[in-house]
């Protein structure tokens, strides 16, 4: 059975990049014949107006490509009783509303623009639609001492949960190829852990997303504005992509893995060290804010992309130097659950994450991100 789901799913990622590509062209096409572009200004790393909906791929390859799949597997019987249950799809469905819904929401902000509070306002909704489902984090799996939680707990919990990746992705989507980078990592892992433990409906989430995002991927990085094949996630793209992975992570607290719990808080651990800097980048923006006097909702030009870029690299060797610390970040903390509680982990991986930032801003050399750095 798992030849015929790797086949399958290998299938399905290839079709995925194959659909993303094509409504990309398609929005590269719109986009610049309506001029729908994201302007330069003082935070921006690009010199010349660029389109910033290309986000909007993701949903419609994801939703084409799950309907394909589920289809061939019901109508052909291939998994035999190993397609997934009612109880699954009823997930799906309310994971795929909520998605939606947040697609919406970010063509909104994309094309016009949101106020905060409404953004903060749908994705509380989207969340809360995910947990009706019956998707909450109900175990901490040692962190704090904690291990399985209430329901009144663990909703609360997961509600604020979803906010913060959701948020994360979005913040960190500062220069060509770093969210989507981060989030095809985080899906590559997701993908390998649900094959692993042969959940189709989860490996074809992941597949098909993971799909969509590579073929974004190769448009934001090698695309250029001057030949009109470039173009930005946006909003759209990066409040979907945090739901979905998101939505997929909280799935592994739902199903005992081989060696049941203690399996499952290893996935969870692992699964988080690959979004450690977006995460971590969250509360060290809203305090800096704070104590420059500014709004914490408010952008600025502090992410660690800027830090590095203002000590003299290059957006494409920022993007490596970022890429490279989110691999090494997964790989210590693989390592360290084999020894260490996630209590000591996480307090580990923020010492490690703090020391990093130190030693960047002991090399800026500048308050600004010089032009020439730009590319």
């Amino acid at each position: 059975m798992i030849a015929t789901l790797s086949y399958i799913l290998t299938f399905e990622f290839l079709l995925s990049v194959a659909i993303g590509a094509g409504i990309l062209k398609l929005l590269l096409y719109i986009t610049y014949k309506d001029k729908l572009f994201d302007m330069p200004d003082e935070r921006r790393v690009h010199h010349i107006p660029v389109p910033r909906l290309g986000g909007m791929a993701f949903m419609p390859t994801v939703m084409v490509e799950i309907s394909i799949g589920l289809g061939v597997i019901y109508s052909t019987g291939l998994l035999g009783t190993e397609g997934p249950g009612l109880e699954l799809l009823i997930r799906l469905s309310f994971l795929l509303s909520a998605a939606m819904l947040l697609y919406v929401l970010g063509i909104l902000d994309d094309l016009a623009g949101v106020n905060y509070k409404i953004k903060f306002a749908v994705q509380f909704v989207a969340a809360g639609m995910l947990v009706f489902s019956g998707l909450w984090l109900n175990n901490l799996y040692g962190l704090f001492g904690i291990g399985e939680l209430p329901m009144w707990a663990g909703i609360p919990l997961t509600l604020l949960f979803f906010l913060l990746i959701t948020n994360a992705l979005n913040m960190i989507d500062g220069i060509d190829g770093l969210a989507s980078g981060i989030a095809i990592i985080t899906l590559v892992l997701l993908a390998f852990i649900y094959i692993r433990e042969r959940r189709f409906l989860y490996s074809t989430v992941s597949v098909t997303m993971l799909g969509s995002v590579v073929a974004f991927w190769l448009f934001n990085m090698f695309g250029s504005p001057e030949k009109r094949t470039k173009l930005y996630m946006g909003d759209t793209g990066s409040m979907t992509l945090g739901l979905v992975i998101c939505a997929l992570l909280i799935s592994l607290c739902t199903f005992e893995g081989r060696n049941g719990a203690q399996t499952n808080g290893k996935y969870i651990t692992i699964v988080l060290s690959s979004l450690a800097i977006p995460i971590l980048e969250v509360p060290r923006l809203f305090v800096s804010r704070l104590m420059a006097h500014k709004s914490p909702f408010k952008p600025d030009n502090n992410h660690i992309h800027h830090l590095l870029m203002r000590c003299g690299l290059t957006a494409r060797k920022s993007l490596a130097l970022i890429l490279s610390l989110d691999v090494l970040f997964i790989v210590l903390t693989a390592a360290m659950t084999r020894f260490l509680g996630l209590t000591w982990i996480l307090f580990i991986d923020v010492a490690i994450y703090v020391l990093i930032l130190l030693v960047i801003k002991r090399f800026v050399k500048t308050e600004s991100v010089p032009k020439a750095l730009y590319r």
